[in-house]
């Protein structure tokens, strides 16, 4: 339209040109006769007439002109429009595969493998979509084999650790026999059983943590929960470990708070946390220092926090605390010679009980690890319980 209008009006001009120029020549024709005396009363008539003419042809070419000028704006308005609409049509052909495909990215990459994409749009979005949903097959895929990986790994670590704690329960009993008749071997002997028997009992524990840890993560942890008073069982604890801390100056205290609730725990596995616990302190913490194990309740749950003022934790290693085999550095005082899996184990089964496990530490000041544990439910009945995640308890370890 804005063309066929400025041709109009290109033509409109021409045709107006011509036709005040032949105006023009016929008045100079009527003037040249009346001039000449021979045009008389005729010749000025032309000459009036033809003056009315241009005037008509300019009123015409001024009409005709405003006409022309709407048919152009008219026709660059719906060019406009039309080429607004064309870039919206095609921005809206673009954004539309881009956004599925940044929602899909965020659902993949939150962990959801089975996000895909709607292939379209233009080539190159029809392209990037393409690559997209082959990238997440592979992923899934790499997923389901890596589950696979981790369950044949659960399976050969229950498998071996059960196989292995026989034999070497076994040679563990002849060593103590032997050691009951200490007094008909040689000190060469002695001391050769001395070195089977220790080394043979910490295979027997590194193979008891390896079973509780995989059971754990193949969700086979069963834990058998009953009101279970804390007071009696820090006692026991206590008393237990007190032996092995006055071995090297050590006081080991302990601070109950009167009226505690009954906490919902398997009492032989809340013992062992404890135990891995004060053990912990115990081992890298110097002669003389202090261990103290607290016990309050807080809302429904109850705090056990074991506190030491030993050589503290440094930040690096803090944040690993909880990892597998991860030992801390304990300086000169180490006199650790554990699995490195205490805590790990420790903080799997307050997991599955319910509860958890953190760790403060300041160094040069010393550690404290909060075990939080559920407060027993009226009338609870004794039953079984087993990790609702069986992945719970995977990335813990033993420092301090």
């Amino acid at each position: 339209m804005a063309v066929i209008g400025v041709g109009r009006f290109i033509q409109q001009r021409q045709d107006f040109e011509d036709s005040i120029a032949r105006s023009y020549q016929v008045e100079m024709v009527a003037r040249e006769r009346i001039a000449r005396g021979t045009g008389g009363v005729k010749a000025r008539a032309v000459v009036t007439q033809q003056a009315a003419r241009r005037d008509e042809l300019r009123d015409e070419i001024s009409s005709d002109t405003r006409d022309t000028a709407l048919l152009v704006a008219a026709g660059l308005l719906a060019g406009l429009t039309g080429a607004l609409l064309l870039f919206s049509g095609l921005i809206s052909s673009m954004r539309r595969p881009l956004e599925e495909l940044v929602d899909a990215a965020g659902r993949l990459a939150g962990g959801d493998r089975s996000a895909r994409v709607e292939v379209g749009g233009l080539a190159e979005t029809a392209t990037l979509g393409n690559a997209f949903n082959e990238m997440a097959e592979e992923l899934e895929q790499e997923e389901v084999r890596r589950a696979e990986l981790d369950r044949l790994k659960d399976e050969f670590v229950l498998t071996a650790s059960h196989e292995l704690r026989s034999p070497l329960t076994s040679v563990q009993g002849f060593a103590e026999l032997l050691m009951l008749e200490r007094e008909s071997l040689s000190p060469r002997q002695a001391e050769t059983v001395e070195v089977i028997l220790d080394n043979c009992r910490h295979l027997v524990r590194l193979l008891n943590d390896l079973l509780d840890l995989a059971r754990s993560d193949a969700g086979r942890l069963s834990i058998r929960p009953q009101p279970t008073e804390v007071a009696p069982l820090v006692d026991d604890v206590v008393r237990t470990m007190r032996a092995q801390t006055e071995a090297t100056s050590q006081s080991l205290t302990e601070q109950i708070q009167p009226g505690l609730p009954s906490i919902y725990v398997e009492p032989d596995r809340f013992r062992q946390i404890l135990v891995n616990l004060i053990t912990n302190a115990h081992e890298y913490s110097p002669e003389g220092a202090s261990i103290a194990v607290s016990a309050r309740a807080d809302g429904t749950e109850v705090e056990i926090a074991v506190s030491d003022n030993g050589p503290g934790i440094p930040k690096e290693q803090l944040e690993r605390i909880f990892e597998r085999f991860t030992r801390g550095d304990a300086g000169l005082t180490q006199r650790v010679g554990g699995t490195g899996l205490g805590l790990a184990i420790s903080k799997s089964l307050a997991e599955a009980h319910g509860g958890g496990i953190v760790a403060e530490s300041t160094v040069g000041q010393g550690s404290t690890f909060r075990l939080r544990l559920p407060v027993a439910p009226p009338a609870s009945p004794v039953g079984e319980i087993a990790p609702s995640d069986p992945g719970q308890g995977q990335a813990t370890a033993e420092a301090g």
